[in-house]
């Protein structure tokens, strides 16, 4: 239900295509990708406050990605390899 919240909130929003990935054994899976400017930035949902973000951590290892979100209950919080966005303010990720 809240990946559906954003992508709803995504679309709404922006005009641009939304992709998906997952890796080759199907281990790991980033819910969106997004494309904005030159930069591909990749989106981990989390419905409540857990802060893990695995997939996305192996989705940055493997392609490098210089703006990583991840959405959540928490509030906003910018770390060295990602930022958290609440999930009321995803729609505002510009």
């Amino acid at each position: 239900m809240t990946e559906q919240y954003v992508l709803s909130e995504l679309k709404s929003n922006y005009n641009i295509p939304i992709a998906y990935w997952s890796n080759d054994a199907g281990q790991s899976k980033v819910d969106f990708l997004i494309q904005c400017k030159n930069e591909i930035m990749p989106i981990e949902v989390k419905a409540e406050e857990n802060l893990q973000a695995k997939s996305l951590k192996v989705f940055v290892e493997k392609y490098h990605t210089k703006i990583n979100i991840r959405t959540s209950m928490t509030n906003y919080r910018k770390e060295d390899w990602l930022v958290n966005i609440p999930l009321y303010s995803i729609g505002n990720i510009e």
